[in-house]
C-alpha cells in the first residue's frame, strides 16, 4: 500500500512497521486488488479475459447457492447503475440537478465505501482503523489511475496518428496486447498488485474482438478519468465521516419541524453513526446497498477475507459493466467531433470532454497537457540540463520543494488534520498496546495537569487571561502535544535562567512565522509570472514572424501579378477614409441600399468589396475573394493535337486579359428591378410539372451536383503504378509522340534530288533528367470535365421530329461529323423551326423543345473534341452564345439562367481543350464570369466551385499562374465549411501545383499534405486519379528535395563556402 502524501508521518510510520498493523495493511491491499479485478474485468467478452488473471480467489470455488446469490446480487447492481446513467432524471428528483457523469459517481460511492466496509469487518482490521485505510486505499488507486492515464493518453497518440508511423491513422487496429502491457506495467510493476503477466499467463478467454480500435482506447481513457473523480470523491466522503464523528457530541437534538422530517433526520443519523453506511436520498441504491451489506456478512471463517476481496470485485464489475453506456456515448461523440474537425490532419486526437460542469469539477481537465510533460526529453532539453551548473540545479530543486510543500498544504492540510484529530480520539494506531505509556489514560490526563499548573505558574495574569479566553474559544489543535512540549522545556529553562537566554541561544531555528510565509508566495507568484513571461514572449515573437512572412509573401504577390494593384489602391483608399470618417460609414454606402445616394453614378465592383450584406441576400461572386496560396496547371495534351502544339506560345504571351476579380464598371439596378428579377428565378409548380413530364422526372438541372466529383474505385480498373514509373513512363511517350511528328513533318517537307529521302534513322532513345525543370513541366493540374446531359434520349427525340426525307440527310450530316448542318436542317421538324442558331425563325412558345436541341448542340461539340474537330465546335458554340438572348426568350427565367449557365460553362471548357484560337481564348475570361454569376444566383455551390477549377486550368495554359490559384482558391474557401469530399481534395491537389509552377515550394508541400490527409479519411477512388494525384505528390516531393542545388545552378542564391 502507497502511503499517502496527506498522512502524517508518525501514524504512517506506526501503521507500516508495526506488525500489529499487518493485518490492516493486508485488508487494504487485499481490497485494492479486488478493485483492480473489477476495473480490469470490465469488458470481458469483448477482448480477452481479465478477472481470471488476479490473484484473488476463483468464483468456482464458491457453493452453487453461493454463486446464484452473488450472480444476482451483481445483476441488481450492474441494472442500478445502468438506470442511473443512462435514464434522464425527472422533475422534483432526487437527482435533478445531476448529470449522468454525478449520478453513476454517486452510485459507485455508495458501493465501494460499503464494500470496503464490510469486508474489512471480516477479517481482524479495528472498525475504528476502516475509515483511514478506506482513504489511504482510494489514495492508491487514484495514483495508480493517473499512471496509467497518462500513458493510454500517449499511446493514443502514437497508435492512431502518422507521428511515428505514417500508415497509422484513426482506422488504425492495434492488439490488445498493447493496452494490457501498460495496464501490467501500471497495476503490477509500478503498484506492485496481485496482477498476472498477460504475456506469460493466457486468457482464459481470448475475446470476441481480435484487436482494439480507437473507441476501446478512448473508453479506457474515459474509464481513468471516472476513476480518478471516484476516488477524490470517496476520499472527501472518508474525510466527512471523519469530521462528523468527532462532532458528534456537540450535535443538537432537531425539536421543531413536522414528524416525517423528524423522522427522516433520524434516520439519517442513524446512518451516518456507521462507515459501512452512506447516506442518499435514493431509496433504491440505499436498498441496494443493503443487500450487498447482508452478502458480505454472510461470510464467516478463516477464508473469509479472501472470499470477501471475490465478492467485491465481481460486485465493482458489475458496477463497471452498468456504467459502459456512459464510457461508450462520449467515446462516440470525441469520435464524431474529430470526423467532423478532420481532426486527424493536425496530428493529434483530441481529448474526451465531459459536460462543462463535470469538466470544471473533475480532478483531469488538464489530463492531456500533463500527460505530455511525461514524454522522453528531447536531445535539446538532455544538453540543455547537462550544461547546467551544479549550484543551479540545487536551486532548481529547493524551488520545486517549495512549491510542493506549499501544494501539500494548499491541498492537504485540511484532510490531514481530520485524520490526527480523529486518531487521537480514536487512540489509534498505537505505538505499542502492551507497554506504551503515551496510550494510557491516566497517564495522559496526569502529564495534561502537570503541563496546566506550569503555564499557569510560568505565565502573566494579562496572558493567563487572554490564554484561558483562547482555551475556552478554540477547539483542541493537531499540534497540541508538539506545544506541549515546547511549554515544559520552556517552563524548565525559566527556572533555571532568565527569559533573555531563550530568546536567542537556547532555539535550535527559528519557528516560521507570517513573513515566511508571505516571502514564500511572493517566491511562487514571481516564479510563476517568469513563466507567463516567456509564454507571452514566444506568442508574440510568432505573430510577428507570421506577420513578416505574410507581407512578404504578399508583396512578392502583387510584384508577379500587376492586375492585383487596383484592388489594392480601392481597399487602401477606403480604410484610409474608415480611420477618418468611420468604417461604418466607408463599408455602408448611404441611401437604399444596393443603390449609391446619387442614384445614376457609375461604381465598380472593387468598391464593394467590403459592403456588408444582409444574411438573406444572395452570395455574389466577389465574397470570400481572400488572396490566396498561388495553385497552377495545365493539361496534358500530346504533342500532335492543336492544343499541344500551341501551349508554349500561350503560355508565354501576354496579350490575354487577365482573368481576376472584374474591374470594369457596372451600372447598379434599379432596387425594384433587383428584386422583381431575382424573385423571377423561382420555377413555378405548374412549369416544373410541365418539365418533369417532358424530361421523364429528371430535374437534376435545377440541383446542384454532389460534391463527390470523383468516381470510386470499381476494382476492374488497372492497378496504380509507382509514381516515378508512372512519370517516367508519360515523358518517354510523350517524347516518342514528338519525335513521330517531327519525323512525318520533316519526310514531307524534305527531299533529295534523287527522290532519297534525307530523315535521319530511328533515334536512341534516352531517359529524362530527373530535375527541377522536368518536375515543373510533368506536373499538372486536375480537369473535371462537363459532361453532356441525357444526350442519347435527346437526339432521339430530335430524330422523332424529323420528315422521313430530312432524317436520312441529317444523318449523312452527322456521320461526316458536319454538325452545324445537321441543326439548320431543324428547321424542317415537325413542330416547327427549332435552329437556334437562326433565331428569328424558331417557334414560339416551346421552351422545352429549344432546351432540347440546346443539351443536343452541347452533346455534338464534345464529339468534336473527341474527333479532333475542335475548330468544329468552337464554331457551334460561338453562334449558339451569340443569339443565346434570342434563342432563349421563352423560357421561364429560372430555367433559363440554368441553361445559359450550362452553355457558358461548356464555352469554357472548349477554351481548355482549344487553347490556339485566339479568339475564344480571349472570351474565357467573359464565360467564367457568366457562368459563375449564374451559379452563385441559383445556389449551386458544388457547380460554382467546378467552374472555379475548369477557369484555373484554363489560365494555367494561358499562363497566368497567380490569377488561376486566385479563382482555385475562390472554390476552396466555398468548401470551408462543407464536409469532406473529393471534390475538396481537388481544390488542394490543384492549389498544389499552381504554388509548385511559381517555385513557392513550402506552400505546395503543405497543400500536398492537406489531399493526402483527406484521402485517407474518403472512400478508395478510382485508379487514374489516384494516380495522377500520387505522381503529383511524388513531383512536389523532389522538387522540395532538389530545390536548394537547382536555387544555386540558378543563380537564385549563392552558395554557401565552406570554413
Amino acid at each position: 500500500m502507497q502511503v499517502p502524501t496527506w498522512m502524517p508521518r508518525e501514524i504512517a510510520s506506526r501503521l507500516a512497521e508495526r506488525q500489529h498493523e499487518v493485518e490492516h495493511m493486508k485488508t487494504t491491499y487485499l481490497l485494492s486488488t479486488a478493485f483492480i479485478g473489477g476495473y480490469l474485468g470490465r469488458e470481458d467478452g469483448r477482448r480477452p479475459s481479465w478477472f481470471d488473471r488476479v490473484h484473488l480467489e476463483p468464483t468456482s470455488s464458491l457453493a452453487v447457492d453461493q454463486q446464484e446469490q452473488l450472480a444476482s446480487v451483481c445483476h441488481v447492481i450492474r441494472t442500478k447503475v445502468r438506470q442511473a446513467v443512462t435514464c434522464q432524471p425527472t422533475l422534483g428528483c432526487h437527482n435533478a440537478g445531476m448529470t449522468a457523469w454525478q449520478t453513476g459517481l454517486l452510485c459507485m460511492r455508495v458501493l465501494w465505501r460499503a464494500l470496503f466496509a464490510i469486508a474489512a469487518s471480516r477479517g481482524e482490521a479495528s472498525q475504528h482503523a476502516v475509515p483511514v485505510l478506506f482513504m489511504s486505499a482510494c489514495h492508491g488507486l487514484r495514483q495508480a489511475a493517473h499512471k496509467l492515464l497518462r500513458k493510454v493518453w500517449l499511446e493514443v497518440q502514437e497508435q492512431f496518428t502518422s507521428r511515428q508511423n505514417r500508415y497509422r491513422n484513426m482506422k488504425s487496429r492495434p492488439s490488445w496486447s498493447v493496452l494490457e502491457h501498460l495496464q501490467y506495467q501500471v497495476f503490477k510493476c509500478e503498484c506492485n498488485w496481485m496482477v498476472c503477466d498477460p504475456a506469460s499467463v493466457p486468457a482464459a478467454h481470448t475475446g470476441a474482438r481480435p484487436s482494439a480500435n480507437l473507441h476501446d482506447f478512448l473508453e479506457e481513457t474515459l474509464a481513468l478519468r471516472f476513476t480518478v473523480d471516484w476516488m477524490n470523491a470517496s476520499m472527501q466522503d472518508g474525510q466527512d465521516f471523519l469530521e462528523t464523528s468527532l462532532k458528534r457530541n456537540y450535535r443538537k437534538s432537531m425539536t421543531t419541524g413536522d414528524p416525517i422530517s423528524q423522522q427522516l433526520t433520524l434516520l439519517k443519523e442513524e446512518w451516518q453513526d456507521s462507515f459501512a453506511t452512506m447516506w442518499t436520498d435514493d431509496a433504491e441504491l440505499r436498498g441496494i446497498s443493503s443487500v450487498a451489506r447482508r452478502v458480505l456478512s454472510s461470510l464467516d471463517g478463516p477464508t473469509a477475507p479472501h472470499f470477501a476481496a471475490t465478492y467485491v470485485g465481481q460486485m465493482l464489475l458489475a458496477a463497471w459493466q452498468g456504467a459502459e453506456p456512459l464510457l461508450a456515448l462520449n467515446a462516440e461523440a470525441v469520435i464524431a467531433r474529430l470526423v467532423q474537425a478532420q481532426g486527424a490532419m493536425t496530428g493529434t486526437i483530441p481529448p474526451p470532454q465531459l459536460e462543462q460542469v463535470d469538466e470544471d469539477n473533475s480532478g483531469t481537465a488538464a489530463f492531456h497537457i500533463i500527460a505530455t510533460t511525461y514524454r522522453p526529453p528531447s536531445k535539446d532539453t538532455r544538453e540543455l540540463v547537462s550544461a547546467i551548473p551544479r549550484g543551479v540545479s540545487k536551486a532548481i530543486v529547493r524551488v520545486q520543494a517549495l512549491f510542493r510543500g506549499f501544494i501539500l498544504r494548499e491541498r492537504h492540510i485540511g484532510r490531514s488534520r481530520a485524520v490526527i484529530n480523529y486518531c487521537k480520539a480514536v487512540r489509534w494506531p498505537r505505538l505499542d498496546p502492551s507497554t506504551d505509556l503515551d496510550d494510557d489514560a491516566a497517564d495522559a490526563r496526569d502529564r495534561r495537569k502537570r503541563r496546566k499548573q506550569l503555564k499557569v505558574a510560568d505565565a502573566s495574569p494579562e496572558d493567563d487571561d487572554v490564554g484561558n479566553h483562547q482555551e475556552m474559544s478554540q477547539p483542541p489543535s493537531p499540534t497540541s502535544a508538539i506545544q506541549g512540549q515546547t511549554i515544559l522545556q520552556a517552563s524548565s529553562t525559566l527556572r533555571t535562567g532568565s527569559r533573555t537566554e531563550l530568546t536567542m541561544n537556547r532555539r535550535a531555528w527559528p519557528l516560521p512565522t507570517a513573513d515566511h510565509r508571505a516571502c514564500a508566495d511572493l517566491f511562487i507568484l514571481y516564479a510563476y509570472s517568469m513563466q507567463r513571461r516567456r509564454m507571452l514572449t514566444g506568442t508574440w515573437q510568432t505573430l510577428c514572424g507570421a506577420y513578416e512572412r505574410g507581407m512578404a509573401t504578399f508583396a512578392e504577390l502583387l510584384s508577379r501579378n500587376p492586375a492585383l494593384r487596383p484592388m489594392l489602391e480601392s481597399i487602401a483608399a477606403q480604410l484610409k477614409r474608415g480611420s477618418v470618417v468611420g468604417f461604418d460609414k466607408a463599408f455602408i454606402p448611404k441611401g437604399k441600399p444596393g443603390a449609391d445616394a446619387q442614384g445614376g453614378r457609375m461604381r465598380t465592383l472593387d468598391a464593394e468589396l467590403f459592403k456588408r450584406r444582409d444574411a438573406r441576400q444572395r452570395p455574389r461572386l466577389d465574397e470570400g475573394t481572400a488572396l490566396p496560396a498561388s495553385i497552377d496547371g495545365r493539361p496534358s495534351l500530346s504533342a500532335t493535337s492543336p492544343a499541344g502544339r500551341a501551349a508554349s506560345t500561350l503560355g508565354a504571351s501576354q496579350l490575354t486579359p487577365a482573368l481576376g476579380p472584374p474591374r470594369t464598371p457596372v451600372r447598379q439596378l434599379d432596387v425594384s428591378r433587383r428584386s422583381r428579377q431575382e424573385s423571377s428565378l423561382g420555377i413555378t409548380e405548374e412549369y416544373l410539372t410541365n418539365y418533369l413530364k417532358e424530361m421523364d422526372g429528371d430535374d437534376s438541372q435545377f440541383k446542384d451536383i454532389s460534391s463527390s466529383v470523383i468516381p470510386l474505385s470499381t476494382g476492374a480498373s488497372p492497378p496504380r503504378q509507382p509514381p516515378n514509373e508512372s512519370i517516367l513512363n508519360q515523358a518517354q511517350r510523350r517524347s516518342d509522340v514528338a519525335s513521330a511528328a517531327a519525323v512525318d513533318e520533316e519526310s514531307a517537307l524534305v527531299a533529295t534530288d534523287n527522290g532519297r529521302d534525307q530523315t535521319p534513322g530511328p533515334r536512341r532513345e534516352t531517359r529524362p533528367r530527373l530535375d527541377v525543370p522536368f518536375c515543373l513541366q510533368a506536373i499538372t493540374p486536375m480537369w473535371l470535365p462537363i459532361k453532356a446531359h441525357r444526350f442519347a434520349a435527346y437526339r432521339a427525340k430530335v430524330l422523332q421530329m424529323l420528315p422521313q426525307h430530312v432524317l436520312q440527310q441529317y444523318i449523312d450530316f452527322e456521320k461526316q461529323g458536319e454538325y452545324s448542318s445537321c441543326i439548320k436542317l431543324l428547321e424542317s421538324a415537325s413542330p416547327g423551326s427549332l435552329n437556334v442558331l437562326n433565331p428569328s425563325t424558331l417557334i414560339n412558345n416551346k421552351p422545352l423543345l429549344l432546351e432540347t436541341v440546346m443539351q443536343l448542340i452541347v452533346g455534338y461539340a464534345g464529339l468534336c473534341l473527341r474527333n479532333s474537330q475542335g475548330s468544329v465546335a468552337v464554331r457551334l458554340i460561338t453562334q449558339v452564345l451569340d443569339g443565346i438572348s434570342l434563342s432563349l426568350r421563352d423560357l421561364h427565367p429560372g430555367h433559363r439562367t440554368v441553361l445559359e449557365a450550362y452553355l457558358y460553362d461548356t464555352a469554357l471548357s472548349i477554351c481548355y481543350y482549344m487553347p490556339a484560337d485566339m479568339s475564344l481564348s480571349d472570351r474565357a475570361g467573359s464565360f467564367f464570369q457568366q457562368a459563375s454569376d449564374r451559379y452563385m444566383r441559383l445556389g449551386h455551390s458544388n457547380r460554382y466551385c467546378k467552374c472555379c477549377l475548369r477557369a484555373a486550368a484554363v489560365l494555367h495554359i494561358q499562363g497566368k499562374r497567380s490569377e488561376a490559384e486566385y479563382y482555385t482558391q475562390q472554390a476552396l474557401n466555398k468548401l470551408s465549411d462543407a464536409p469532406m469530399s473529393s471534390l475538396l481534395a481537388v481544390c488542394y491537389h490543384n492549389l498544389a501545383v499552381h504554388t509548385a509552377v511559381q517555385q513557392r515550394v513550402p506552400d505546395a508541400v503543405s497543400h500536398v499534405r492537406a489531399y493526402a490527409a483527406l484521402l485517407k479519411q474518403l472512400p478508395k477512388l478510382g485508379s487514374s486519379w489516384m494516380q495522377h494525384m500520387d505522381n503529383t505528390q511524388w513531383l512536389v516531393l523532389k522538387i522540395q528535395e532538389l530545390w536548394p542545388q537547382y536555387q544555386v545552378q540558378a543563380g537564385m542564391r549563392e552558395p554557401q563556402l565552406a570554413s
